[in-house]
C-alpha cells in the first residue's frame, strides 16, 4: 500500500499510476528560451566556460562556473538576489595574468598548494544538514589529476575553500560531479561520471574511443572516421552513485539503472526537486558523436567555425549534445526520457555543438511573464561553447513548476488510474492545464463510498478540486483509495493532499 501523506506527487513516473488501467499518455515539455543572464566577455573568462553550477544559500543566489584557458583552469563565482540579475563581485583573490581584479576564488596554481596536480571540474552545493559542521556547509566536488581522485573541499562562506577528502578514485571524473545531503532520504548521494562498454549492437555515433584513438583514426582530408580495426577500444560515458550517513563512510558505488536507451550521460545534474524533495531531479547532458563528416553537416550552423574546432580534436566538430530528463525516487533507479527536454537552440552560428544543453543543477522561481500569473521556474543553460566569434553566456530557461512531465488528453477522453493509496488532509489541489473546453473530472473511491468532482478546468499549480461532497475528502483520509482522472483536452502535472 503507497503512502503519500501530503507529499507532493508528481507525473515524472509511474510510482502512483495503474499503468494497465490508464489510457492518458506521457508528455514531455521543453522548457522556453527566455534572457540571457550573463555574457562571459571578461578577459579572464575565455571561451571555454564549463559546467554551470547555481545554489541558493543565505538570502542569495550563488553561482560557479569553470573558466579555461590552455591548461590552466579557474573558479568564477557570480551572486544575485533574483536569479536573474547577476554581479561579478571584484574579490581580488586569484591572480590571472598579473591582476587580481576578477571574480575568481580558486586558480590551479592555488590548488597545487593542497598538493594538486591540477583540476579538471567542480560543482558546488549547500549541505543543509542539521549536523553539518558550519565551516563544511559549501561542498565543492572536484576531479584531482594526478591522482584521477574525485575529491571534496569545504568552505564555511562559498568562496575561501579549503582541501578536505578524497571521495574516491575508481571512475572517470571529467564531468560535473555532485555531492549532497537529501533531507527526505536521510543521506548524502553522491554522483559522478564513470564508463562501461557499449551493448552488443548499439548505434556507433552513441558510444566513444579515446581521443588519441579517434584523432589517429580521423582523417581530416575528407572529413571521415576510418574503420576502426580490431581491439580498438570503445567506452559508454556513465553515471555512478554511492551513498553515505555522514559524508566521510561511502557505499561502494553503483552504475545507475535508466529506463530508455543506453545514451551516453556526459554529465548528470541530480538534485532534490524543491517542490518534491523525496523526488531526485536530474538533467543529464547526452553525448552525441556522428563518426564522419557527412553533407548533413555542410548545411549545419557554423561550419568553418566547426572545421576549426576539429583541428584541435575531431570530436569538437563531429559532436553534438542536448540536455535529457530523469528522475529518482531511491537514487539509483532512474525514470530517463529519451526525447530531449533540452534541445540545441534554432541553428546559429554558435549552435548545434558539443556543450548544448549543459545545465546548471538548480531551479530558481522567476516571476511569469504574464503579469499577475504564477511563479515559473528557470534553469540556467550555458551556450556558445568553444565559439571562436561569441563569448560564452548563459542563459534563462523557464517552464511552469511541475512542468517537464504530464499526463496527457488530447481531444477525445481518457483516462488515469492510481494504485491503492492512503493519504493525509482534507482538500485535493492538482497541478493542471486544459483548453477552453478540454476538463478533468476526479472520483475519489474508497471502500465504502465513492465521490466525484465537478468538470475542473482552467491552468493552475495548485488548483482546489471541487468535490460534490466536498466532505468525503476529509472522511477518506487515512484509508485506502483510488484516484481516477478522466481527462480531455489537457495536462495533469501533479496533485497533493492538504488541509
Amino acid at each position: 500500500m503507497l503512502t503519500i501523506a501530503n507529499r507532493r506527487e508528481c507525473f515524472f513516473d509511474d510510482y502512483l499510476l495503474d499503468t494497465q488501467r490508464t489510457t492518458a499518455t506521457r508528455q514531455v515539455h521543453k522548457p522556453v528560451r527566455g534572457p540571457v543572464l550573463m555574457v562571459l566577455d571578461k578577459p579572464w573568462e575565455g571561451n571555454n566556460v564549463y559546467f554551470p553550477c547555481a545554489i541558493y544559500a543565505q538570502g542569495w543566489w550563488k553561482l560557479y562556473y569553470v573558466c579555461q584557458h590552455g591548461s590552466e583552469r579557474y573558479v568564477g563565482y557570480a551572486e544575485s538576489a533574483d536569479g536573474l540579475h547577476w554581479e561579478r563581485p571584484d574579490l581580488g583573490l586569484v591572480d590571472f595574468r598579473g591582476d587580481t581584479h576578477n571574480n575568481f576564488i580558486l586558480s590551479m596554481q592555488q590548488l597545487k598548494e593542497f598538493d594538486f596536480a591540477g583540476f579538471d571540474n567542480m560543482s558546488v552545493t549547500y549541505d543543509d544538514n542539521p549536523a553539518c559542521p558550519e565551516d563544511e556547509r559549501y561542498k565543492m566536488a572536484c576531479m584531482w589529476y594526478g591522482h584521477a581522485a574525485l575529491i571534496m573541499l569545504m568552505s564555511s562562506d562559498g568562496i575561501h575553500f579549503t582541501k578536505s577528502r578524497v571521495l574516491t578514485d575508481d571512475g572517470a571524473f571529467d564531468s560535473a560531479n555532485r555531492v549532497f545531503w537529501s533531507q527526505a532520504h536521510q543521506q548524502y548521494f553522491c554522483y559522478f561520471r564513470g564508463e562501461h562498454d557499449q551493448a552488443p549492437g548499439g548505434d556507433v555515433m552513441d558510444r566513444s574511443f579515446t581521443d588519441a584513438v579517434a584523432n589517429a583514426l580521423y582523417d581530416p582530408e575528407r572529413f571521415l572516421m576510418r574503420e576502426p580495426g580490431d581491439g580498438t577500444a570503445s567506452f559508454m560515458r556513465d553515471v555512478r552513485v554511492m551513498t553515505s550517513p555522514d559524508g566521510i563512510r561511502w557505499t561502494p558505488q553503483q552504475l545507475i539503472k535508466t529506463t530508455g536507451n543506453d545514451y551516453q550521460l556526459y554529465t548528470n545534474g541530480v538534485f532534490p526537486y524543491p517542490r518534491a524533495p523525496h523526488l531526485l531531479v536530474a538533467f543529464p547532458m547526452r553525448y552525441v558523436e556522428r563518426k564522419s563528416w557527412t553533407p548533413a553537416y555542410d548545411e549545419l550552423c557554423g561550419r568553418e567555425d566547426r572545421l576549426i574546432r576539429m583541428n584541435k580534436m575531431a570530436r569538437f566538430g563531429l559532436a553534438i549534445s542536448d540536455g535529457l530528463f530523469m528522475c529518482s525516487r531511491d537514487g539509483l533507479q532512474f525514470t530517463k526520457y529519451d526525447e530531449a527536454i533540452l534541445p540545441p537552440p534554432p541553428e546559429n552560428p554558435n549552435g548545434f555543438v558539443y556543450g548544448d544543453g549543459q545545465a546548471a543543477p538548480a531551479l530558481i522561481e522567476v516571476p511569469a511573464a504574464i503579469p499577475g500569473a504564477e511563479s515559473e521556474y528557470m534553469l540556467i543553460l550555458r551556450e556558445n561553447f568553444r565559439s571562436v566569434v561569441s563569448p560564452n553566456q548563459l542563459v534563462g530557461y523557464t517552464i511552469r513548476k511541475d512542468g517537464f512531465v504530464s499526463l496527457h488528453a488530447a481531444g477525445d477522453p481518457v483516462e488515469a488510474v492510481t494504485k491503492p493509496f492512503i493519504y493525509d488532509g482534507s482538500r485535493l489541489y492538482m497541478n493542471l492545464q486544459t483548453s477552453a473546453r478540454g476538463s478533468v473530472v476526479v472520483t475519489l473511491t474508497g471502500a465504502e463510498e465513492s465521490v466525484t468532482s465537478c468538470a475542473m478546468f482552467g491552468n493552475a499549480t495548485d488548483k482546489r478540486i471541487r468535490f460534490e461532497d466536498d466532505g468525503a475528502v476529509a472522511r477518506l483520509a487515512g484509508k485506502p483509495v483510488t484516484l481516477t482522472l478522466q481527462m480531455t483536452d489537457c495536462d495533469v502535472y501533479a496533485i497533493r493532499f492538504g488541509e
